[in-house]
């Protein structure tokens, strides 16, 4: 049997770099196989249409670049700001495509987020998880901001950002009083146990 030259990976790469230097509005079978240098076959045999290789790389991109193994609550939000930072139209092809409604945001992460907040913020999972969601929507908006080109920010002004809006979500959900209190907290999850 003979191997074939075009993998299912490479395919998936190609898409990305298609995304990447076209927009995601070009992602196509036939950009895909001009920029793999084959004919559109080998995608098709793959792929039986360009919508299940979407929900390919859909799967490609949560593992290749949103999840993280990061030891900080402020590093996971940085990992997904600077993806939208950097990636910008793997950012809108994955974040801003169409897509039946969700309860929640797509966050291969979550789980493990959430567990570890739980533990080091002394909250319920529940809690947790609702602290993790208010997070979720400010970074996600920061990263369409980002993505988009609306709003041009350094890496200082992304890392102020999150901390002001953490320290907010903070007080709230601790009902932090004193400054000690906060500095207390906030250390507890720069350390996270992964």
């Amino acid at each position: 049997m003979a191997v074939k030259k075009i993998q299912k990976d490479h395919i998936l790469k190609a898409s990305v770099e298609v995304i990447e230097e076209m927009g995601c509005e070009r992602l196509s079978v036939r950009n895909i196989a001009a920029k793999l240098k084959c004919s559109t076959q080998p995608i098709y045999s793959e792929f039986q249409c360009i919508g299940h290789l979407k929900e390919a790389l859909v799967s490609y991109i949560n593992e290749q670049y949103l999840r993280t193994t990061q030891i900080s609550y402020k590093a996971f939000a940085l990992s997904f700001l600077y993806f939208a930072k950097d990636h910008k139209e793997l950012f809108k092809f994955f974040y801003l495509r169409r897509r039946a409604a969700l309860f929640e945001m797509e966050d291969i992460n979550q789980k493990k987020i959430v567990s570890l907040l739980a533990d080091a913020l002394e909250l319920s999972v529940k809690t947790a998880g609702e602290l993790h969601q208010k997070m979720q929507t400010y970074c996600y908006a920061l990263g369409v901001m980002l993505a988009s080109g609306y709003q041009e920010m350094s890496e200082e002004q992304i890392d102020k950002e999150l901390v002001d809006a953490f320290r907010i979500v903070l007080y709230y959900y601790k009902n932090i009083q004193t400054k000690e209190m906060y500095e207390y907290w906030l250390e507890r999850t720069h350390h996270l146990d992964v």
